[in-house]
């Protein structure tokens, strides 16, 4: 898919000097159980869908589609929209929604903490995902640390 001219890559833009092939790997998603809390759901992990940063090159139609095939119905954002640009996916919200995908998104800067009340606004949301059995995900910025 190529972007529209509009959209066109910088000549000023060092990442883009050598154009490198997106990643043909399906985006790998970590079930988290949540037993321990009294949640006999599980909590999908996975790195930013269609991420373009340094050495990192997905493909966001074939990201987004296989978290559609997982059958995920809700997925928890907490990178800003200046973080979506930066990462090269400026549209990935409107994406998910024309995907049927539920988008929570709670931007915090990379780095810092959500406020109590933003805390308490999130897992209350998180909570009724789960309690409807919905399959649910949060996506990081990168790569997720936690062992498969």
């Amino acid at each position: 898919m190529k972007p529209p001219s509009s959209m066109q890559r910088s000549e000023f833009d060092s990442s883009d000097e050598e154009p490198i092939e997106d990643e043909q790997t399906p985006i790998q998603i970590s079930w988290l159980p949540l037993s321990r809390v009294n949640c006999s759901q599980f909590l999908g992990l996975c790195a930013l869908p269609g991420c373009k940063f340094k050495d990192v090159r997905r493909n966001i139609q074939k990201d987004t589609e296989e978290l559609k095939s997982h059958g995920i119905q809700d997925i928890f954002v907490f990178c800003t929209r200046g973080e979506l640009s930066k990462y090269r996916v400026p549209n990935l919200l409107d994406l998910y929604h024309q995907y049927g995908i539920i988008t929570h998104h709670h931007p915090i800067p990379h780095g810092g903490t959500p406020d109590v009340a933003s805390c308490c606004e999130i897992m209350e949301e998180l909570a009724i995902c789960l309690k409807n059995n919905r399959k649910t995900l949060i996506h990081s910025r990168l790569s997720p640390t936690l062992p498969v």
